[in-house]
């Protein structure tokens, strides 16, 4: 959930997102994302899924690196089977499946 490296823009120079999708891609996940500020990430040739609940219903786990506004971070949480929030964007939602950063 969001690849910018900042709130509300679409740059994704030095976004920690690219690292954590390195990673995830180290262990053998099959990526996606959702930001409606960046449209494709090269380093990973992905697009980005445009529509929030089509990038849900496929999604094993969602990890939260940039806290786009306009996003109902309360679906995300009930939508996913696990969600990592080091955003906090998720504090006061009474869900078990979400680890808080």
């Amino acid at each position: 959930m969001g690849v910018s490296y900042k709130s509300g823009i679409g740059d994704v120079r030095e976004s920690p997102a690219l690292k954590i999708m390195d990673r995830l891609a180290e262990y053998g996940a099959q990526l996606s994302y959702h930001d409606p500020y960046v449209a494709r990430v090269a380093e990973h040739d992905l697009v980005a899924e445009q529509d929030l609940d089509a990038a849900l219903a496929t999604a094993d786990m969602a990890v939260i690196v940039t806290a786009h506004p306009g996003i109902d971070w309360e679906r995300v949480s009930r939508s996913v089977p696990l969600v990592i929030d080091p955003r906090g964007v998720t504090r006061g939602t009474k869900v078990d499946n979400v680890i808080r950063l």
